[in-house]
């Protein structure tokens, strides 16, 4: 009884603050400090999670959002998810205009209530309900009010004082209270510079944050996460959609994960187990044997998301989904790894994070993480990891949704850490030769292919589904800057063994060069894509940038030019060398032909603030050589 007083009284106390007078609701009382380039402003948030019923989370939140214009919108999240082990037991939100009068109540009968799964998905029991309000005029302010209850204890909700750029924080307040002998683990980050007030008793730990300005997005800044202030907590012991888990360490964990979600999941008939067997029979090796495997699965499943039993954690049956012949991440990952189970070869259920930023699981937070899963398959000393949603992806290949992040292996002796294929700078690799000849008309023709490999592979696999028509409509605008263009004989080539892409095919273009009396004037690289790439310049940049993935792109072109013609002055060769990348061109004249050769390279990692403008600088000179012209004199 004494902490639901508690709780009570930690969501009056902050209001006391925030005096809900009229001139408390107007945006004129909002500070210029935060409110100054801002698309709202957090006035007040108090967000509270009582874990001090066993196996029970109630979630009360109480936030108030000054909104400027449209964009600010965003931070208004007035939502609240539930689904059958969940329900929201109050939600309402009221509108004041710019004075702080109160125009409008919004009810939970007024809320949109929407499935929370897109359209990819078969079945799911999650649901949102969700603020419907479109505002008449700017600015105004909302107070949003929710609570729900779940018998999902797994996932703590971070607290984030600042939840996106260009918005003020005010005042916002986290609160966790549980039983004093519920171990709460706690991991906060980035509050250096921020006022920031923590008070800790053993049932209960509450986060307070005042006047946190806005800060505005930047051109490849450091993830959010990294640069703001976040709590992640997590207990030992947990529910899951009622069932109990138990946690600690990674081991720990993930031993209850494979026990609890997996291990009983993973039965096939006798008839399967004896066709995938007798499919990998007379195969050499381990890896052949996969392969088989794999590519089996590809043949006969695809992706749809299934998210239901416990929590969505828990995969479909193996048995269904080869019944059915569809499952989403989990199942066909499960799936997989039900098929090598049958043919002896050790594999582990993969959780990770999916994005192309590279986020990895906190391994400082031993707690339900990820969004995705994949298979890691045991081939002598090395881990080989497969995805199983996509039946066009090679053997072994991850691409960037995947590579390079902590992830976790569920096995049966627990949870192990491990990392991802990682791409290194030789491996990304885009290489495009060109033999183009021009005509005394100024037209252009000529031969091109181009090979990818590493990270620009990915991108490409997708070129296989296209007719003739939808290639020809990726060429012309893959090439907008070459006017009059037609292409033909488009030929690909997909080696999904070594993960090489390779594109031929022929190009042609009316007037390519542009005619100076009864000279030419015409560009040496028409495949350049720089011009598009000059990073944004800011006046006070305040992060760091941050190249994610080291690459290389590589130009041979030849280019000829007519029979009485002659070139005039040829550019000098040019190296630009940089901590962050390098950039070299070189001409050779050869008779009437001239030989291209242009090398970009990217170097992955963190630089600081003060070399942001030699960034910029060096890609507006790789831009200016990149337009580096041939003038072509009549003899």
């Amino acid at each position: 009884m004494m902490i639901r007083t508690l709780a009570l009284f930690l969501l009056v106390t902050p209001l006391l603050a925030f005096s809900q007078n009229q001139e408390d609701f107007s945006a004129l009382s909002v500070d210029p400090a935060l409110s100054e380039g801002a698309d709202s402003v957090l006035r007040f948030e108090d967000i509270i999670l009582d874990f001090s019923d066993e196996g029970k989370l109630k979630t009360t939140i109480d936030r108030i959002v000054t909104v400027y214009n449209k964009t600010g919108l965003r931070d208004v999240r007035a939502i609240a998810f539930y689904d059958n082990n969940s329900k929201v037991t109050d939600i309402e939100a009221v509108i004041y205009d710019l004075m702080g009068d109160e125009k409008e109540k919004i009810k939970k009968r007024d809320f949109k209530d929407y499935s929370a799964v897109d359209g990819g998905t078969l079945y799911a029991d999650n649901r949102v309900l969700v603020l419907d309000y479109t505002p008449t005029r700017y600015p105004f302010t909302i107070r949003f009010t929710a609570e729900t209850t779940s018998e999902t204890t797994a996932f703590v909700r971070p607290w984030m004082p600042v939840s996106t750029y260009d918005t003020g924080t005010q005042y916002s307040r986290f609160s966790i209270i549980h039983k004093p002998e519920d171990s709460l683990h706690v991991k906060a980050t980035n509050f250096e510079g921020y006022d920031i007030e923590v008070e800790e008793t053993p049932e209960k730990t509450v986060w307070t944050a005042r006047n946190l300005a806005p800060v505005t997005s930047e051109y490849k800044s450091p993830s959010f996460d990294k640069r703001f202030p976040r709590v992640k907590a997590y207990f030992d012991k947990f529910y899951l959609a009622g069932v109990p888990g138990i946690g600690g360490t990674w081991e720990a964990f993930g031993k209850w994960m494979y026990n609890d979600l997996i291990k009983e999941t993973q039965q096939l008939d006798a008839e399967v187990v004896a066709e995938v067997q007798n499919l990998v029979k007379n195969l050499p090796d381990e890896e052949a044997k996969v392969r088989a495997v794999y590519q089996y699965l590809q043949d006969k499943v695809r992706y749809i998301s299934v998210q239901v039993e416990i929590g969505g954690w828990k995969p479909m049956p193996a048995a269904d989904v080869h019944r059915l012949s569809y499952g989403d991440c989990k199942a066909l990952s499960n799936y997989m790894q039900s098929l090598l189970n049958a043919i002896g070869v050790k594999s582990y259920y993969t959780v990770l994070f999916g994005d192309p930023d590279k986020e990895s699981l906190d391994t400082d937070v031993v707690a339900m993480q990820g969004n995705h899963v994949i298979l890691g398959v045991q081939l002598g000393n090395e881990v080989k990891f497969l995805e199983c949603t996509s039946q066009q992806t090679p053997f072994g290949y991850m691409g960037t949704f995947t590579d390079d992040r902590d992830v976790l292996l569920l096995t049966p002796e627990g949870g192990k850490l491990a990392r991802t294929t990682k791409y290194n700078q030789e491996d990304n690799l885009e290489r495009i030769v060109a033999r183009l000849k021009l005509d005394v008309e100024g037209n252009l023709e000529g031969d091109y292919s181009e090979t990818s490999k590493g990270i620009f592979y990915s991108p490409k696999i997708y070129l296989d589904t296209k007719d003739q028509k939808d290639l020809s409509d990726y060429y012309y605008e893959n090439f907008s800057g070459i006017k009059s263009l037609a292409v033909s004989d488009i030929k690909l080539q997909n080696d999904r063994d070594k993960v090489i892409y390779e594109e031929q095919l022929k190009l042609n273009a009316r007037n390519y060069a542009s005619k100076i009396g009864e000279d030419y004037l015409a560009k040496i690289n028409p495949f350049s894509w720089s011009n598009e790439m000059i990073p944004p310049r800011y006046k006070d940049r305040k992060s760091d940038f941050v190249i994610l993935r080291g690459l290389i792109r590589q130009h041979e072109i030849t280019f000829e030019i007519p029979e009485g013609y002659k070139l005039g002055a040829i550019a000098e060769p040019v190296a630009l060398e940089e901590d962050f990348g390098s950039y070299q061109t070189q001409l050779e004249v050869e008779g009437n032909q001239v030989n291209y050769t242009r090398t970009f390279k990217l170097n992955e990692g963190t630089y600081p603030v003060d070399a942001y403008e030699n960034y910029r600088e060096f890609y507006k000179n790789v831009v200016r050589e990149d337009n580096q012209k041939l003038f072509i004199e009549k003899l």
